[in-house]
């Protein structure tokens, strides 16, 4: 994959993940909240059917974060997310009364609009916008990613010989060529030829002794 299309998808992951991690974190805080509350109020604990919905939210927000802090996904995905997050989080620390009047009550659910207000108030919104963009400043998940498998550009050394080194006289080792020997696979010379006048039958001078 491409370095671009691999940061289209990140695009397109934060745009999708960003408020679906928004409102897991927003419902299952009002969730939990209320567990809160009605325990402080009866003076014993709630392992009702707001907890588990609150708990489970709150941890689907959780792996979705992680998902996009990963190092294989573009840091876009968690670019996108973290600056939303972080102008939500300064918003509220400018001007909380603004924050509150202009929390686009008509269009969330009671549930999500206090847990809104809970996450925005204690800072918790900034906290997730600043992770989120120092998650993204790394450099290596800007680089491209090199293709897995590519074969070396050289090859490498040859094996060493097997076995210990020879000794003086001995045969050599396995693959190793001997002493003054012309290396396995070499071409070897012709065979020598002796003159054509060496093993001709000499003449004798002189006539033989009686």
């Amino acid at each position: 994959m491409s370095n671009g299309a691999r940061h289209g998808l990140g695009v397109v992951a934060g745009l999708v993940l960003a408020p679906i991690v928004a409102a897991s974190l927003m419902y299952g805080t009002n969730k939990l909240r209320m567990v809160m509350t009605f325990g402080y109020a009866r003076f014993r604990s709630y392992h009702g059917e707001e907890l588990w919905i609150g708990a489970g939210l709150i941890l689907l927000a959780a792996v979705l974060l992680g998902l996009l802090t990963g190092s294989r996904l573009s840091p876009v995905a968690s670019l996108i997310p973290g600056a939303a997050f972080t102008l939500v989080g300064l918003i509220w620390f400018a001007s909380p009364s603004w924050a509150v009047q202009h929390a686009g009550r008509d269009v969330m659910t009671r549930d999500m609009y206090l847990g809104y207000t809970a996450l925005g108030s204690m800072g918790i919104l900034f906290l997730l916008g600043v992770l989120l963009l120092v998650a993204s400043l790394a450099p290596s998940r800007w680089k491209a990613r090199a293709a897995a498998g590519a074969a070396p550009r050289f090859a490498g050394p040859p094996p060493a010989p097997m076995g210990p080194p020879p000794m003086p006289g001995g045969p050599a080792p396995m693959g190793v060529a001997p002493m003054g020997a012309a290396p396995m696979g070499a071409p070897q010379p012709p065979p020598s030829q002796s003159p054509s006048w060496q093993g001709a039958p000499q003449p004798q001078f002189g006539a033989p002794c009686q």
